[in-house]
């Protein structure tokens, strides 16, 4: 069978999820670090199961581009056994706007130090706690690359995460509408348990507009299934 070509874009993404700052003793000089509660809220919150590996914000005391985080995330993972997982953005939470580097894949939340450490040794410093976040809803805006395969009719698939799929929709929509168009979306009941973000993926001169399907072990049935309901909503 012939192996699936997998392209690399650069993608931004919107989504929102419940942050509640670490204790100080968990970070690196009392700064200012959360972890999502309930990552893939969506999902889980009304899934019957567990909850995945911990998301990590960590907020910059400065804003750094992209180009300065990518360069000093290369530099790290080329050290570390195990490389983590860094993406660009911003948090809106309560009244603030924060800069901030998202970190997946560390392991255990003993790495957040560790990394934070690291990132301060090629000149990334961080924001210090100022307050105590419970819970709180943020609106997350992430800039990351992706790998996908192009399932062609709009559908790609996440080249390394099984529980990823994304489906493109004809023009942008605000956070709000997009908000409301996924709620309706899910009291079709034959697609249960999913959960979704906004994702652009920037392409020679195109900004493609898709929306993110968190599911386990999604499939492209299932992704199409929600697919169609949504385009059935926005006709």
């Amino acid at each position: 069978m012939e192996k699936p070509v997998i392209l690399e874009y650069y993608s931004k993404l919107v989504k929102e999820e419940p942050l509640s700052t670490l204790e100080p003793e968990m970070t690196s000089g009392n700064t200012c670090v959360l972890e999502s509660t309930s990552p893939f809220f969506g999902y889980y919150h009304d899934a019957p199961m567990g909850r995945p590996d911990p998301y990590i914000y960590c907020v910059l005391a400065d804003h750094y581009s992209f180009g300065d985080i990518m360069r000093a995330t290369g530099q790290i993972n080329s050290k570390r056994r195990k490389p983590v997982d860094v993406a660009v953005g911003k948090l809106y939470l309560l009244d603030r706007i924060c800069h901030m580097i998202r970190l997946k894949d560390i392991g255990h939340f003993s790495q957040v130090q560790i990394v934070q450490q690291d990132f301060r040794k090629v000149g990334i410093e961080f924001k210090k706690r100022q307050r105590t976040v419970r819970d709180k809803m943020a609106i997350i805006r992430l800039a990351k690359f992706l790998r996908l395969t192009d399932q062609g009719d709009g559908l790609f698939m996440d080249a390394e995460d099984a529980t990823k799929g994304y489906f493109r929709i004809p023009s942008y929509i605000n956070w709000e509408s997009f908000k409301k168009l996924t709620e309706e979306a899910k009291f079709d009941t034959s697609i249960l348990y999913f959960d979704a973000a906004q994702a652009a993926l920037y392409h020679h001169d195109q900004v493609i507009d898709l929306v993110r399907v968190y599911k386990e072990n999604i499939g492209i049935n299932a992704l199409k299934a929600i697919r169609d309901r949504y385009y059935q909503l926005l006709q």
